[in-house]
């Protein structure tokens, strides 16, 4: 009993140190100068909860002061840092608002894109965050065309056209995978128009063959003729476009049955 009230005096002792520390004594101050200061400190170290905590408490004194501009940089990426990206983002955006000359707005900027590339989901969920990423991501391969960034940039603007792509496709075809051939077709001409040079275009003729088949196949006597045709017209395109496709030969079986039916 006396042991585990000894270990337990202990804890109470160090908490009561640490209580005490530098970081205590700032957070606990009026001083913003003193919260700043620690602030800097914390950052440098990663500690970015406790820095952006202390920056949120000097910000306002700091507003009109030579230094805010670097608070105001500092608290956005320790947000970022603690994954919080839309506080992130927004603090970003005022950096970019209040300093536009600053030599850290390009760089500003760019975490822009990055915390709506961090908010942008996977494919098969709402990509709203997808399109803000796309035109930030614009803007500043616009602006910085010679950005130490811009690598990385377009390198995230591929990759959200990709989870746009995908998320077409996949709506696309889920209407061939329930049958609804029509309106399939219809939706795979639409990804054409809408993206052109996808790297789903080879599924995308594929199924739209398969569908524009399924439908001349169980057609009705007078429309065989007129879907048959265009059928065998989105084969030839596919077969055109992907001479390698390993659905090549699948797809000619299916050829083969319409051309049975003419």
């Amino acid at each position: 009993m006396k042991k585990a009230s000894g270990i337990l005096l202990i804890f109470t002792m160090i908490f009561m140190l640490g209580s005490c520390g530098p970081y205590q004594k700032a957070l606990n101050s009026k001083d913003p100068v003193k919260q700043y200061k620690m602030g800097v400190e914390m950052y440098k170290k990663g500690r970015y909860a406790k820095a952006e905590r202390l920056f949120s408490l000097a910000e306002k004194a700091y507003v009109s002061h030579p230094q805010y501009e670097r608070l105001k940089f500092m608290k956005a990426k320790s947000l970022y840092h603690l994954k919080q990206y839309m506080s992130a983002g927004y603090e970003f955006r005022q950096f970019t608002q209040l300093f536009p000359k600053s030599s850290k707005t390009e760089e500003a900027d760019y975490y822009i894109v990055k915390c709506y590339d961090k908010l942008t989901p996977e494919y098969y969920r709402d990509l709203t965050y997808g399109e803000k990423t796309l035109e930030e991501a614009e803007r500043f391969l616009k602006t910085y065309p010679d950005s130490k960034f811009t690598p990385e940039v377009k390198e995230i603007s591929k990759k959200t056209i990709y989870k746009f792509n995908r998320k077409d496709f996949e709506n696309a075809k889920l209407f061939y995978d329930l049958g609804y051939v029509k309106s399939a077709i219809k939706a795979f001409n639409n990804f054409l128009i809408d993206h052109p040079g996808s790297p789903f275009k080879e599924q995308v003729l594929y199924y739209r063959f398969l569908a524009a088949a399924d439908l001349a196949l169980n057609s009705v006597e007078s429309k065989k003729k007129e879907r048959t045709e265009q059928a065998l017209a989105y084969f030839e395109k596919f077969k055109k476009d992907f001479p390698e496709s390993k659905w090549i030969k699948k797809a000619e079986n299916y050829v083969q049955k319409l051309k049975n039916q003419q």
